[in-house]
């Protein structure tokens, strides 16, 4: 139910600007650098490591809705591939060890509900909250792990992620000309991302639980308006 909420929210911003006579579409396209934070984070990769930065890809469409001379509404769908790197030193006993390394890739559907403040003709700031659904998640793996795991080169690791994530947004804006701007945004994620089970001595059952690793991402985007 979550996902038909999101896509139908999705429909509803995208379509309802028909009704706005000043509205601005734009495409959006950049380089994303990814990383997972939080207490769990470090854990998480299984080689005791803390995660490293990764570089992804995000597009998509970007809608502006003005709401006076100086603030605008920001929403609109990206395709955003975030995650990180795990690498480290792992002991196979009798003196010897290799460098393993794990790259986590997730791909999410992002949905920014923000509001844009113009500083001047040239720059803004924009900052607000943002609604991702994940779409996608998998494990590679190097061939030094593969090879001593009899591990394969991709993993599906959907299952231990949860579907819903979401993000507080805040960065400038740069206008380069009347059709090209760019941008720099911080993401911090507010949801715990990871999810895996643990035994109740109580129960006597695993239960699910959330560990405390969450997304982290700076975005520069390259935006260019094909209406307003």
């Amino acid at each position: 139910m979550k996902k038909q909420a999101i896509l139908l929210l999705v429909i509803l911003l995208l379509t309802g600007t028909a009704a706005f006579a000043q509205v601005k579409i734009s495409v959006v396209a950049g380089p994303s650098f990814t990383n997972f934070i939080g207490g769990d984070a470090e854990d998480w990769g299984s080689v005791g490591e803390k995660p490293k930065m990764a570089i992804r890809f995000h597009g998509g469409v970007i809608v502006s809705y003005p709401l006076n001379e100086k603030l605008s509404a920001i929403s609109g769908i990206q395709y955003s591939m975030k995650g990180t790197t795990y690498s480290g030193e792992i002991d196979i006993g009798e003196g010897g060890s290799f460098t393993a390394e794990y790259k986590k890739v997730l791909s999410y559907l992002d949905i920014p509900l923000s509001v844009q403040y113009t500083v001047s003709e040239k720059f803004a700031l924009q900052a607000g909250t943002q609604v991702s659904l994940l779409t996608s998640a998998k494990v590679k793996n190097s061939k030094e792990a593969q090879d001593n795991f009899q591990l394969p080169a991709t993993e599906d690791a959907k299952d231990y992620y949860n579907t819903l994530d979401m993000s507080f947004n805040i960065g400038p804006v740069f206008k380069l000309s009347e059709k090209l701007a760019v941008q720099l945004l911080y993401q911090h994620g507010l949801l715990k991302i990871a999810k895996d089970e643990e035994y109740n001595v109580d129960t006597h059952q695993y239960e699910d639980i959330n560990r405390k690793v969450m997304n982290q991402s700076f975005k520069l985007s390259l935006i260019y308006t094909v209406k307003e």
